[in-house]
């Protein structure tokens, strides 16, 4: 899905961001919500970035997290505290979170709620939670089920990245 959608960094929304490998304070504890089961937000695609998990949040958003880890989780709907005009958000292990413009749209139907006050983890390093029904917090590193030495991909760096999207700011480490 990332690769049918052009995403075009917003200036100035990475200005301050933390360096990769550490979640700056301000950010929600996305581990403090409980978790729902993502067996019931499971999909599957034609091919594997097609697959994972599909989830809509009570302000509209609508997410795919990948069952490929380097891919991670592409939002799109209404991005308050965002720049005019920005619908998208991404982020994944290899990459620090990003907003940019859906050009594509999509036909899809409705996804399975992510409910206010929880946590969705499929243990792919991708975890996201609803602190609030306008807030969504998104958060990538490499996960616990990997050893520690794993090494980095001979062209990217693994690190932990995220966004926030909210009325009171959306932005991006």
């Amino acid at each position: 899905m990332r690769a049918l959608v052009p995403l075009v960094v917003a200036a100035g929304l990475l200005a301050g961001a933390a360096p990769a490998g550490a979640a700056p304070p301000e950010f929600p504890d996305v581990d403090a919500y409980p978790a729902v089961d993502p067996t019931a937000y499971q999909v599957f695609g034609a091919h594997p970035s097609m697959s994972g998990w599909v989830f809509s949040t009570p302000a509209g958003l609508r997410c795919q997290d990948s069952l490929i880890p380097d891919l991670g989780i592409f939002c799109r709907g209404p991005l308050p505290g965002s720049s005019s005009g920005i619908s998208t958000a991404s982020v994944s292990l290899t990459h620090a979170g990003e907003f940019g413009y859906d050009d594509v749209g999509s036909d899809v139907g409705p996804s399975p709620l992510l409910p206010t006050g929880s946590r969705f983890a499929a243990g792919n390093g991708v975890v996201c939670a609803v602190p609030a029904a306008d807030t969504l917090a998104c958060r990538a590193a490499k996960p616990d089920s990997w050893p520690a030495d794993t090494p980095d991909p001979p062209d990217r760096r693994y690190g932990e990245h995220g966004f926030v999207i909210s009325p009171a700011g959306s932005w991006t480490y």
